[in-house]
């Protein structure tokens, strides 16, 4: 079973959830773990992930990857989400509890793009957000068949609303200033064999500088010693 305290966090129920977003950061600096920053190189050993290649999606990093922005998600009750972006968009996520300094850091997941998808009319959007949409559905198949379960209310029957949250992302390092970018987010997952990385599945229904569209990124779970911060 795919586990987690980021995984678990909507388990709760929808009241509890927007309890979680509903609180915001007090202090003016934005908190970071492990020294990640906009401008900071990070080298991650995918060995452990290239001998089960061929089991999965994530297209893995060649080389290091250049932080050129950073984004910034407060959940309540002590518990952030850290993301760190490359130019082409692979991410680096980082979910912190009772604190943000390193000895806080609860998981450590890698998400590269897979597809975007921008749907042109009401009917095209209908398929994803109505009540019954894609991005609630218990399951979501990919074009050549691989089958993700929703991680997010797994023990909800049917349909779940997926998370909306505000994510303020920070593309200078120097400057306070943020874009706010609204999405509506799931967490789906399957399950590899005894031994293999789960792989997860997180699509997000995204409104940034005018523009909607549907991103999907496939992410895996990374081990803190793989990870080094340049």
């Amino acid at each position: 079973m795919i586990g987690g305290t980021m995984k678990s966090l909507f388990k709760s129920g929808v009241r509890d959830i927007k309890k979680r977003f509903s609180k915001g950061g007090e202090d003016d600096e934005l908190p970071t773990p492990l020294g990640l920053r906009i401008g900071a190189a990070v080298d991650i050993d995918t060995l452990p992930l290239r001998m089960h290649a061929d089991d999965l999606h994530v297209e893995l990093p060649e080389e290091t990857i250049l932080i050129v922005a950073q984004g910034f998600v407060d959940l309540g009750d002590d518990t952030y989400v850290h993301r760190y972006y490359a130019e082409n968009h692979t991410m680096i996520q980082i979910l912190t509890v009772n604190g943000v300094e390193d000895q806080h850091v609860e998981e450590i997941t890698l998400y590269v793009p897979y597809e975007s998808i921008y749907p042109g009319s009401k009917g095209e959007w209908a398929q994803w957000t109505a009540k019954g949409g894609k991005i609630g559905a218990p399951t979501y198949r990919l074009a050549d068949g691989t089958e993700y379960e929703r991680i997010w209310f797994d023990t909800t029957p049917g349909h779940a609303d997926p998370v909306v949250f505000t994510e303020e992302v920070y593309e200078d390092g120097e400057t306070e200033e943020a874009e706010d970018v609204v999405q509506q987010v799931m967490l789906f997952g399957r399950n590899l064999e005894e031994g293999k990385k789960n792989e997860y599945l997180l699509i997000t229904i995204e409104a940034y500088e005018g523009e909607k569209t549907v991103e999907l990124m496939i992410g895996v779970d990374l081990d803190l010693p793989t990870v080094k911060v340049i």
